[in-house]
C-alpha cells in the first residue's frame, strides 16, 4: 500500500501507537518509571567509566560553558535510544503481528510507525525532565525547544526510514533482527553519544563521529541541549537530507517487499 493510503488509514495509526503505549510495560511493578531507570542506569555506568577509570575531563559546552559529562551523556543518549528502540522494536512488532497481516488487509507501514509514534511520546517526558535538570546546572535549555522539536521531527523520519527497511527485510531473513543487534551497538560507539568528539585524535574518525548519519544528528541534540547553540545553514541541509532520503528509501523498499508478507509468514 502507499503512504497516502496509510496517511487515509490515519486512525488506525492512532490506536496501534496506543495500543504500543499501553502494553509497553504492561504487568511490570514500576511502569512507566523503567523508561526513565534505564537511561539512568546507563549514565550511572558511563560516568563512572569516563570519570573515574578513564579520568577523562568533560568539554565545556559551547557556549553555555557547561561541564557535566552525564547532562552531556543524556542529551544524545535519549534520542540514541528512540532510534536503537524504534527500529529493533519495529522489526519485533512485525513478527507479533502476523495473524493480522494474513488476515486484514490495511497499510503495513502503521506497524512501524506506531512504534516510532510511542516512543516519541516516551522522548518527549524524558527530554522534560532533562530539561528540567539542565536549568538546574545552570544551561536554560526551554529557549531551546523550539529549535529541538524539528531536530526531533527530522530524526523520527529518519529512525522510521531504517526500521522500515529492516522491519520489511526481516520478514524474509529473520537473520536481519540478529545482524541489526551487532549494527546498533557498532553505530552507538561511532556515535558520539559516550564521548567527545574532539578527544579523537585520528581525523578519519572523529570525521565519522561527526558526520556519521546518527553522528550528524547526535552531534546537533549535543548542540542544542548541551551547548546552547543553534545549529548552521549547512547542518539543517545535512540532515533534512538524511532523514528525507531515509524515509524516501525506506517506504519505497517496504512497499516493495509489503505485498508478500503474507505469504512469507
Amino acid at each position: 500500500m502507499s503512504l497516502r493510503t496509510a496517511a487515509a488509514h490515519r486512525n488506525l495509526l492512532y490506536l496501534l501507537a496506543l495500543k504500543e503505549l499501553r502494553t509497553r510495560y504492561k504487568k511490570s511493578a514500576l511502569g512507566w518509571l523503567w523508561s526513565l531507570l534505564n537511561p539512568l542506569s546507563q549514565m550511572i555506568i558511563f560516568t563512572v567509566i569516563f570519570t573515574y577509570i578513564f579520568k577523562q575531563t568533560p568539554q565545556p559546552g559551547n557556549p553555555s560553558g557547561l561541564k557535566n559529562f552525564p547532562l552531556y551523556f543524556l542529551s544524545g543518549l535519549l534520542p540514541w535510544n528512540y532510534f536503537s528502540i524504534t527500529t529493533t522494536f519495529a522489526m519485533g512488532n512485525m513478527q507479533s503481528s502476523s495473524s493480522l497481516i494474513k488476515k486484514v488487509a490495511f497499510p503495513h507501514e502503521h506497524l512501524v510507525f506506531s512504534v516510532a509514534l510511542s516512543q516519541m511520546v516516551t522522548l518527549l517526558i524524558e527530554t522534560c525532565i532533562l530539561v528540567i535538570a539542565l536549568l538546574i546546572a545552570g544551561q536554560n535549555a526551554l529557549i531551546w525547544l523550539p529549535v529541538l522539536l524539528p531536530l526531533y521531527a527530522l530524526w523520527a523520519m529518519f529512525a522510521s526510514g531504517v526500521a522500515l527497511v529492516v522491519a520489511a527485510a526481516n520478514v524474509f531473513f529473520h537473520d536481519v533482527q540478529y545482524l541489526w543487534s551487532i549494527v546498533t551497538q557498532v553505530l552507538f560507539y561511532a556515535t558520539p553519544v559516550v564521548y567527545f568528539p574532539q578527544i579523537i585524535s585520528a581525523d578519519a574518525l572523529r570525521a565519522v563521529s561527526q558526520y556519521g548519519p546518527t553522528g550528524a544528528f547526535i552531534n546537533l541534540f549535543h548542540e542544542v541541549l548541551y551547548d546552547g547553540r543553534m545549529p548552521t545553514l549547512l547542518q539543517w541541509i545535512y540532515v533534512v537530507a538524511l532523514a528525507t532520503t531515509s524515509f524516501v528509501v525506506g517506504s519505497a523498499v517496504f512497499a516493495r517487499l509489503s505485498p508478500r508478507f503474507a505469504e512469507e509468514m
